[in-house]
């Protein structure tokens, strides 16, 4: 029997991870990777309880409730802590007879704006303030929105900044005890917001309410130069930038749009020298109650690939013992269990991705997709809306998620993650397609394919796995199940243009240890920036991707490559048995996840939940889009995937006769 969406939500409660089945939601609705226990395996078969025959009672319709206010209570220096208050009131600090302040959200023990604490802060409302970070000339970050200037030299902005009115406003005070020696003691940052959450975001309430959960607002305090400074800055075009450009004219070259995004610059450059540190105080809002449930320093850096050159950025936040915990410690995604289902609430890393190419259009593209197929034999990241502030501005929304980082696979899959590698494709920038993304090279090693060297020796002598010997070996180096749901739900969305080019990752460990599945040595797959999938409606949904994609001739079935994971999807589709169970995979997400029923509902959460949230995005970034997805003509728009999934099953069929057909033309 299949399960509808609303049936598996009341499901997660005795969901925690298998190899093969989860649930696509925790009891709140907000996505999850969990899956369930072996006492769950069997959920899509399970009969329906007694009272299943009865109609469901429908959902109240959303009213906005009481603003719970927060009361002034001591926190370390601070007589008040992070919270949401009715009216303006004045902060005082104590601890130490000379303490430095800052409200710009610079730290304030090297801040030249740091000032001495002698007569309360008052507290304001700060609606009426002026933009500092939203004044900024867009065309020191953005190499998106562009035009190339008159002189024929450079490029300017072609979008116009927002009014002081239309960006919102914190009060963020960073405080420090400066000591008699001149040492300072741990510096303290408190948010505060005056008047209600409903009036600060809007949207709030109604978005929570269909996530059936609070909403995420992450106060982020830095150093101004850290993030907008030419030369230090992570988030601008900076030098960087200026010596490229000027490199490039130099050797006679005429500029033209694409010149623009393709520049280095100082967003581009990754690494730890290119981290800074920063402040963070986690809210957990509804509208109605808002509670900070965490505050930590942490590193960021620029997250994204070719999304690094946009408007708005995403940031992966970091954890470390130099800047105070080496994890952040907190239930940040409800309901979010590991394999022997433990709830799991400490991230390493947390990602603020801005929505890739779907960032001024859905958002939420690439997790919707993810959030259909937890179940499956692939890790996905868990998810949920975001909304940021920076130094007291709003910044933006965002989709908070988990990040495949080598902690992820410890803690979801109890492996050592001193043993986990990862290899990341991206066909456009790097030369061999790929780069080793988790783990090191052995000492004295420097192939960068060098874990790849079985797997590739395999494909070197052998030229398809149609004897079932050699399936069997295969399955020795590559969980077969795992590229079996992959490509099925790849090919199944239509996740064209970048995919598989890019946006691949494969994982294993470097170890065996028999008492964990996933601790075989074997190597697996892990879904991220699926947000093309039906990106453009009911076109893409007539469309062979199987044939149809960014390789070779033979589209997906060409062994002339040297991608692991299209090879490794070519061969296996040579072997019978294996490639009856891939055509029966596809089929069935047809009348399973992806079935009109369960992937429109799914859809209409994610729509409820961020739309609400779009009119206060698009103040802050005007030019860029609509709240109801008509910029770029409807592309990547709600309607757009809805068309998609109504339309491609009747397709599926197709690619698999053509399939058919062109293995038996290649191999008789």
């Amino acid at each position: 029997m299949l399960l509808s969406f609303t049936m598996l939500c009341g499901m997660l409660a005795s969901c925690s991870n298998s190899d093969s089945s989860s649930s696509i939601v925790d009891s709140g609705s907000s996505v999850t990777d969990s899956k369930p226990t072996d006492d769950s395996s069997e959920v899509k078969d399970s009969a329906p309880d007694d009272n299943s025959s009865e109609p469901e009672k429908p959902r109240e319709p959303y009213a906005p409730k009481d603003v719970v206010w927060s009361i002034p209570e001591q926190k370390g220096m601070f007589s008040a802590g992070s919270g949401v208050y009715e009216a303006e009131f004045e902060l005082t600090l104590s601890g130490g007879e000379n303490i430095l302040y800052t409200t710009d959200g610079s730290d304030p023990t090297i801040s030249e704006t740091a000032q001495q604490y002698s007569a309360p802060i008052k507290i304001t409302d700060r609606k009426n303030d002026k933009n500092v970070i939203a004044a900024i000339d867009p065309n020191l970050f953005d190499a998106a929105n562009v035009e190339i200037n008159s002189t024929g030299d450079g490029f300017e902005t072609k979008l116009s900044l927002p009014s002081d009115s239309d960006v919102d406003k914190c009060t963020v005070i960073r405080a420090v005890v400066k000591n008699e020696d001149g040492s300072f003691g741990e510096v303290q940052t408190e948010t505060y917001f005056v008047g209600s959450m409903y009036d600060h975001i809007k949207g709030i309430g109604e978005s929570s309410y269909a996530w059936n959960n609070s909403l995420a607002v992450i106060s982020i305090s830095a150093n101004f130069d850290d993030f907008f400074d030419s030369t230090t800055g992570i988030y601008v075009k900076g030098d960087v930038y200026d010596k490229a450009l000027a490199s490039f004219l130099a050797e006679g070259n005429r500029l033209t749009y694409d010149d623009s995004r393709a520049l280095d610059a100082n967003y581009k450059q990754k690494g730890r020298a290119w981290e800074r540190e920063i402040s963070i105080n986690f809210f957990e809002s509804d509208g109605a109650v808002t509670e900070c449930v965490l505050s930590q320093d942490c590193g960021v850096r620029i997250q994204g690939n070719f999304s690094r050159s946009d408007l708005q950025k995403g940031l992966r936040l970091f954890a470390r013992n130099d800047y105070g915990d080496n994890n952040f410690r907190y239930e940040v995604f409800k309901g979010l269990t590991d394999d022997n289902g433990e709830i799991l609430d400490k991230f390493k890393t947390l990602t603020l991705r801005a929505g890739g190419n779907c960032a001024f259009t859905t958002k939420y593209s690439d997790t919707y997709w993810q959030s259909l197929v937890t179940e499956l034999d692939c890790d996905t990241k868990a998810s949920r809306p975001c909304v940021v502030y920076l130094n007291g501005e709003y910044f933006g929304l965002y989709v908070l998620e988990e990040d495949y980082e080598s902690d992820y696979f410890e803690d979801h899959h109890g492996v050592n993650k001193d043993d986990v590698v990862l290899y990341k494709g991206d066909a456009e920038s790097l030369a061999l397609g790929f780069k080793l993304d988790l783990g090191e090279l052995p000492e004295g090693q420097k192939n960068e394919e060098y874990y790849f060297r079985e797997l590739y020796r395999f494909f070197d002598t052998h030229e398809s796995l149609k004897s079932e010997s050699d399936y069997e070996k295969f399955k020795e180096l590559v969980d077969t199940d795992s590229v079996r749901d992959y490509f099925a739900v790849q090919i199944w969305i239509n996740n064209k243009w970048d995919w598989p080019g890019k946006n691949w990752s494969m994982w294993k460990t470097t170890t065996v240890d028999d008492s964990n599945e996933y601790n075989d040595g074997r190597w697996r797959l892990c879904f991220y920036d699926m947000e093309f999938g039906g990106v453009s409606g009911g076109g893409d949904a007539r469309t062979n991707t199987i044939k149809d994609d960014n390789y070779k001739t033979y589209g997906l079935l060409d062994t002339d490559t040297r991608n692991p994971a299209v090879l490794c999807f070519a061969y296996l589709m040579t072997n019978d048995s294996w490639r009856e169970d891939f055509y029966s995979t596809l089929r069935g997400l047809s009348e399973g996840l992806f079935s009109e029923e369960n992937a429109i509902e799914q859809l209409d959460v994610f729509k409820d939940s961020y739309t609400p949230l779009y009119d206060t995005f698009f103040d802050r970034y005007p030019g860029t889009g609509s709240a109801d997805n008509s910029n770029y003509g409807g592309y990547a728009s709600y309607q757009c995937i809805k068309d998609f999934v109504e339309e491609r099953p009747d397709h599926i069929e197709k690619m698999i006769t053509w399939a058919d057909k062109t293995l038996e033309r290649m191999y008789g």
